[in-house]
């Protein structure tokens, strides 16, 4: 190690430890939840059991609404620890690690000690960046890629430039393309342009001009979206405008949200500590960058049209870094700032009988029991479909539906004709042409008659099933 690169103090490690075993607890004790866990899971288990790596599929039909990155990830973990929710969640556990460690270590290069372990407490501590860090999502290995860039494009203002972190944020641009798309362009661009308007300088924006930078980001990112497009030539159209600009620009998704809705979520998504510190004007170059890629994530998610909690995630490292800077800056006592760091697992302690009753009640696990328990084989759902149950059961069920509409893909409803077409399309359109199974799921609003020859064994909120009698 040489004498630039300091090592990191014993509180990181200590927050990255606490922050594991955080992780761990919520990944082993709290199951899948339906349909964002469960459908990618699911995703991922299909991978793992030999399916396509290039073109996912969800209940046999490619499933195209995000690259493969995420899911390849968890195919790994699934084929090395099984069917079981920490298997899943394997990855978002490893990026939010990655992400601590990013941000302390720059911090101990840039600053101090304190603000090494200050940033990735603060950070660690967000119940957003909490529950996240252990949930099977793009979120936070997106996180993980937007904090690499602006962490090492601080590093290159005060250090200097150095090819080979320029390489490694041009990789980490290319990986978060792999995860979730062209948003990742947007973080790293957009996030680069506001910071150098905070500092009245360019020198944020040039690294975009490095000439191989193009190469390492797009590189292989470019090369999977022309396989995907050469097997599937709508996908450009899907890509680009439904799943990009139509998602940014229109109502088509509706996730509209009030004027309120970005100052909320950073608000409720960092408690105590949003509240609690001391804000005040950026003074460090550093921090300044940090703000920087903080307030185009507020600006790009205020304008945009369509809008979730997590799709935040990415900006709360640099808040948590602006926040370090300004605890510094106050000198106000330890025990406060240690007293914030105990609101989240507190929360998920004494919560967590709840918590868990409400996961319970959005995932797939009681049906799955309910079927296990019965020693079916084979499943058909009816107009509705549990992704979570098929995931921990280690099988793929039929699903009956004309539509696609219980897959939650976007990509398979708007091109299911094209894909039935192709010979692509696996889902069947009446239950009158269904293959025979050991038990039958129908929505449990819509559940009508016991079906001949089956008894029923599971109900709750969302499903009922039947079991086939014996003759």
């Amino acid at each position: 190690m040489s004498p630039s690169t300091p090592r990191l103090p014993r509180a990181v490690w200590l927050v990255l430890a606490a922050s594991l075993a955080c992780s761990l607890a919520i990944a082993c004790a709290f199951p899948l939840v339906d349909p964002d866990e469960g459908r990618n899971a699911e995703v991922a288990s299909e991978i793992a059991a030999g399916g396509d790596l290039i073109i996912p599929h969800l209940a046999g039909v490619p499933y195209l609404d995000k690259p493969p990155a995420l899911f390849a990830m968890a195919a790994l973990s699934i084929r090395a620890f099984g069917h079981q929710p920490l298997a899943a969640r394997l990855p978002a556990i490893l990026a939010t690690l990655v992400t601590l460690w990013l941000l302390a270590r720059a911090a101990a290069r840039l600053v101090d000690a304190r603000q090494a372990w200050r940033a990735a407490a603060l950070t660690a501590a967000a119940p957003l960046s909490a529950v996240i860090g252990a949930y099977v999502i793009f979120d936070m290995p997106l996180t993980a890629c937007v904090t690499a860039v602006w962490t090492l494009l601080a590093c290159e203002l005060e250090r200097g430039v150095s090819p080979a972190r320029r390489a490694l944020m041009f990789l980490a641009v290319g990986l978060g393309i792999l995860v979730k798309g062209p948003v990742m362009l947007a973080w790293a661009l957009g996030g680069s342009a506001v910071a150098a308007l905070l500092l009245r300088d360019a020198a944020p924006l040039r690294w975009l001009g490095w000439a191989p930078g193009g190469l390492l980001a797009l590189g292989v990112p470019g090369a999977w979206f022309a396989a995907a497009v050469q097997r599937h030539p709508e996908y450009v159209h899907y890509a680009f405008l439904e799943e990009t600009f139509e998602r940014l620009t229109s109502h088509a998704f509706h996730r509209d949200q009030p004027w309120w809705f970005v100052p909320a979520v950073f608000a409720g998504g960092a408690l105590p500590w949003s509240l609690a510190t001391p804000w005040r004007a950026p003074l460090a170059r550093s921090s300044r960058l940090a703000a920087g890629f903080v307030l185009f994530g507020a600006l790009f998610f205020s304008l945009s049209h369509s809008k979730l909690v997590t799709y935040l995630l990415p900006a709360f490292p640099a808040l948590a870094w602006w926040a370090a800077e300004c605890w510094r800056r106050a000198a106000r006592p330890a025990w406060s700032f240690a007293a914030m760091l105990a609101f989240t697992p507190l929360v998920l302690i004494f919560g967590s009988a709840q918590l868990h009753e409400q996961a319970d009640a959005a995932s797939g696990a009681p049906l799955a029991r309910a079927l296990r328990a019965q020693a079916v084989t084979t499943v058909r759902y009816e107009d509705c479909y549990s992704p979570g149950t098929d995931f921990l059961l280690g099988q793929r069920s039929v699903v009956v539906s004309a539509t696609g509409e219980p897959l939650t893909s976007n990509y398979a409803l708007r091109y299911r004709e094209v894909l039935r077409q192709r010979g692509q399309w696996t889902l069947v359109d009446s239950p009158a042409v269904a293959p025979p199974a050991d038990a039958i799921v129908r929505a449990a609003g819509h559940a009508g008659a016991t079906p001949e020859g089956f008894r029923e064994i599971f109900r709750d909120t969302r499903f009922t099933a039947w079991r086939r009698m014996a003759p």
